[in-house]
Order: C-alpha cells, then structure tokens, then sequence
C-alpha cells in the first residue's frame, strides 16, 4: 500500500510539472551593449525587473488583466547591402549642447553590415543601420563630430559641427532698452465670459516667473499687479502673497489706478448632492484666487483676498460623499475650508457660476465586477505634435504615439469602454485642448500615449525603460497600475512613477496620466514601435493597467 501511494504521489508531482508547459522559445531582444559608462553616468539597473502588482489594485481571482501580457517587444529587423548614407538625428548641426563632459549622439548610417567610428572610437551598428553612442563631447575650437562609415572598400563620412560651453559665442547687437516699470494697479487674469458656467479656461499662477504652476484664477479674477520681469508680471494675492502671471494673461481695466480691491466675503455655504458629484457652494460675486490640496480623504480649498462670515454649513439630505466642512481664518484675507469625505477623492473642480465660487467633488464611477470597463469613458491622447523627439532612424515622436493610441482604443472598446481621442491625424494639435476634451466628454480617466528621450549630458544607454507621470494625488493608483501592465507587457527596465507638473496630467476631473513606454532614441525600442506588433503590445500594457485599477474601485466601495 506505501509503494501505491508513493507512485501515486510520483506521478500527479510529475503530471503537475507537465501542466505549466515549456518555456517559451521566441527569441529576445538583442541586448544593448553601452560603453564602458563614466563616473557621471546614470547608474544601471537589471534589464528587466517586474515590479509587484500595487497594493491598492486587487483583480478578482477570476481575472488578472497582467497574465497574458508578453513581456517582450519585437527585435530589430536586419536591412543589409543597403546604400551607405550617414544621417545624425541628434544633436542638430551647430547645436549648442548644454554639457561640459559627455552627450550621446544617435542617427543611422544606412545599413546595419557597416561599421561606424566616430571621432576614431568604434561605434555599435544595429541590424537596422541605427546608431546611439555615448562620447565625450568634441574639442576645439570649431568641435565636431566626424563620422566614418565602412563596408568592405566602401566608406562614407561626414564632420557634423555642434557647438559647446568651450565655443567662443558670437556677439549680439545691444537690444532694445529695457521698458520703464509697470505702474501698480488693479488688473483682471483673463476675462470672465457672461454666462459661462463650467470653463476649462483657468489662470496659472507661478511662485516664480517662468517657474511651474501653483495656484490658480477663474478668468475674470481681480488682482494687484505690483511689478514685471520678462514676460510675466508680477501680483498680489493677497497681502502676504506675492505671485507671477504670464503677461498673455493680464487684462487691462478700464482705470486700473483708481479701481479698489474687489469686496469678497464668504458668508455661509450650502453642500448639495447630486447623483454624479456633490457642490460645496460658497457665496461670492468676484471670485479669488484659489489653491485646492489633496490630504488622504479631505480636499482643502485655500481662498485669498477674502474673508469668512460663515455660521452655518447646510447639508441637503442623501449624500454619501461628503462627511462634513470646517473652515477656518488663516490671516484677516485669507481662509481655509477643509471638504472631510467618506473616501479619497475621485475627481474635482472649481468653478464660478456668476454668484458663487463652486468646489465640485466628483462620486466615483460604478464598476461592474465581471467587466470593470463596461460604461466607463476614457479619454486617449497621441502625444505631439508640435515639439517631441526623434528617432536613430528618423520615427518622430508624434507620429509614433498615433498608432499605439489607436491601438489603445481598440483594446478598450473590446473591454466595454467608450473612448475619446483627442487626435486621429498626424495634423498638430493644441496641447490646452486635450485636457479639456476629457473634461467635456465627462471621461473617467485621461491617459496620453508619449516615448521619452534623455536631456543633454544623460546617457541613455545606461538608463532607459518605462516611467508613468501623474502629478494630482488621486490620479497616483493609476498611474502605478498602468505602469505595472507596460513592464509586463514590454519587458523593459521598471523606471517607477513620476510626481510632474505636466498639463496633461494636471486636469482634476479625472485621474490623468501620462505614458513614456519606452525611449524612442534607443534603437531596440524605436525599431519596436515601427512594428504593429510593438504597437500593440504597448497598448496591451496600458490597457490592463486601466482595467486593473477600474476593477480595484468595485473592490475597495
């Protein structure tokens, strides 16, 4: 009986390894070989690392939108015997590099049975002709790039100029003198429209000229301009704080020097809900400059140039969203109101309806259990054009995100979603827009397709991979699970999340985030991406991230 029960043992142990199947056979990547990497070089990680499934998405056991991802992209396809032709995309001819040290250098020479040096070191040709090297920059006084390409008796070459911190910098003619100071007065940041009510037109204002955003303004908002630098001008928001606007943004009045401070006082504030959101309304004609913040379950709604008379904060009967509202005085023209929820936020917005200042906060959506994208609406943006950057082989950024966005679309309508585009066309697109057709098609989530590249004097070969950016703390679940289901699904280097004012995902609707699937200056992964099946497989990827975080929110209501 022993020895039965042990072969039976025996044989369901060998019949349970023979279930898992072989290991795939399909040939990977060709690896990346860098140059030897210099003291001040991105460290290296491992070329593929499969981060853990974030805490807070829990798919049902049923399902995991991760399991049948590839983890890999396509190789590079050979071209040989082709023309001779060496073609460097970046740097630009004359471009002045903005590094002391070392850049890196990237384009094609044509074919990939040609050996390339540049400046005499040996440069590695991929199949496909395309090239990325990490070199110190040139020297000299006319510093260039020289580039020899061979096969056989054959050789092109090309001296490429660019110019460096070294370069002596011609000399300009003397502008224009400096315009004499604005005087102080009162201005208005854009202007109000009679009878618009929910406007996607806000007013950014800056700590710093030209730094990022901070606070913001409804058009119309009256405030104390008190200098100028540049292109921005100086204004107060209230007697504590000084900011900067961009000039495009300043609105003359019609006697700016004898106009007085706009009277805004908030007496008390009525909370109604609704069956898709609940207002906390706050009665005010001129609206202030305002500063919302995240903190866990509250959103705190900072107000400046105004005073509270609040006694009273009604609450209408049925909401299941808003806990409660405490304010308080933070100087004599500034106050604070606290929105305590029952749960994280999903989404906000603020916005002026001619008689009071309206914070809107969104429900969360319903999610069914067995299709968790079914009636959920997502917004798909195809980064660029204008701006963006280019490949060893000439694959413009704006012209790769379209087909994996269209690619995107088609893996989220199979899942039951609705999907918006903010572009079909190859044409340039406004980049304020596409945040606003999120907003005004009620999506529930935004999400734009990019690749990335490397600053000046960052070696791309030393690091590269797929990094996902948020920058509204409601929209960070996301982008970690999204950022999950890419490296499944590429196979590439896990760069983590990204906390970045970016205007794509500053929108606070929705949770909004912002893709950089791989690095379209490297190679491997531009060749990927001028393949469908690339494509797709980015797609792939960010689909089951959106449908990984959707079916957490049915978990955790």
């Amino acid at each position: 009986m022993a020895v039965r029960r042990l072969r039976r043992m025996l044989a369901a142990v060998l019949l349970s390894a023979c279930g898992r199947g072989a290991p795939s056979t399909s040939p990977a990547p060709a690896p990346v070989t860098p140059p030897t990497v210099r003291q001040d070089s991105a460290p290296r990680t491992p070329a593929r690392e499969v981060p853990a499934r974030p805490p807070n998405v829990q798919p049902s056991p049923s399902h995991d939108p991760y399991d049948s991802l590839p983890g890999r992209l396509p190789v590079i396809p050979a071209v040989a015997n082709a023309p001779l032709a060496v073609k460097v995309v970046y740097p630009a001819r004359d471009q002045m590099l903005a590094t002391r040290d070392s850049n890196f250098i990237l384009g094609s020479v044509g074919s990939g049975d040609a050996t390339l040096t540049i400046n005499g070191a040996p440069v590695e040709v991929k199949p496909n002709g395309a090239f990325l090297a990490w070199l110190p920059i040139p020297e000299g006084t006319s510093p260039a790039y020289t580039l020899v390409a061979r096969r056989g008796t054959d050789s092109v070459s090309e001296r490429h100029p660019v110019r460096t911190f070294r370069t002596p910098v011609p000399q300009r003619p003397p502008g224009p003198p400096p315009k004499p100071p604005l005087t102080s007065g009162w201005i208005s940041l854009g202007t109000r429209t009679a009878g618009t009510v929910d406007t996607d037109r806000v007013i950014s204002v800056r700590p710093t000229p030209s730094g990022t955003y901070k606070w913001f303004a409804i058009p119309g908002t009256i405030v104390e301009r008190t200098g100028a630098e540049g292109g921005f001008t100086r204004v107060r928001l209230d007697q504590s704080l000084e900011a900067w606007v961009a000039n495009a943004d300043v609105n003359e009045l019609a006697d700016s020097s004898s106009a007085s401070a706009p009277r805004r006082v908030i007496p008390n504030v009525v909370v109604t809900p609704d069956s898709a959101w609940t207002d906390i309304v706050f009665p005010v004609r001129e609206p202030p400059p305002y500063f919302v913040e995240e903190d866990g379950d509250k959103l705190v709604l900072t107000l400046y140039s105004t005073r509270a008379t609040t006694d009273i904060i009604s609450y209408r009967p049925g909401d299941s969203l808003v806990r409660v509202v405490t304010y308080e005085p933070v100087t004599t023209d500034r106050v604070r109101y606290v929105v305590h929820l029952r749960r994280p936020p999903y989404g906000y917005l603020v916005f002026h309806d001619g008689r009071a200042l309206v914070l809107r906060v969104r429900r969360p959506p319903a999610i069914n259990a067995e299709r968790p994208l079914a009636g959920i609406v997502i917004t798909v943006d195809a980064g660029h054009p204008p701006e963006g950057a280019t490949g060893p082989t000439g694959l413009y950024e704006g012209d790769a995100t379209l087909p994996v966005a269209m690619a995107l679309k088609d893996e989220l309508e199979r899942r039951g979603a609705r999907v918006i585009m903010t572009r079909t066309t190859l044409s340039p697109f406004d980049l304020m827009t596409r945040p606003a057709i999120a907003r005004r098609n009620n999506s529930h989530a935004l999400v734009s397709i990019h690749f990335n590249a490397a600053p000046d004097g960052n070696n791309p070969l030393a690091l590269n991979g797929t990094g996902t950016y948020f920058f509204q703390p409601q929209s960070e679940p996301l982008a970690r699970a999204v950022q999950t289901g890419m490296v499944r699904a590429m196979g590439l280097r896990d760069l983590g999340v990204f906390y970045d004012n970016l205007a794509l995902v500053r929108p606070t609707w929705m949770p909004a985030i912002l893709c950089e699937g791989a690095y379209i200056i490297v190679p491997e992964h531009e060749a990927a991406m001028r393949d469908p099946v690339g494509q797709r497989t980015y797609a792939r990827g960010v689909a089951a991230g959106i449908e990984a975080y959707f079916r957490s929110l049915g978990v955790t209501q």
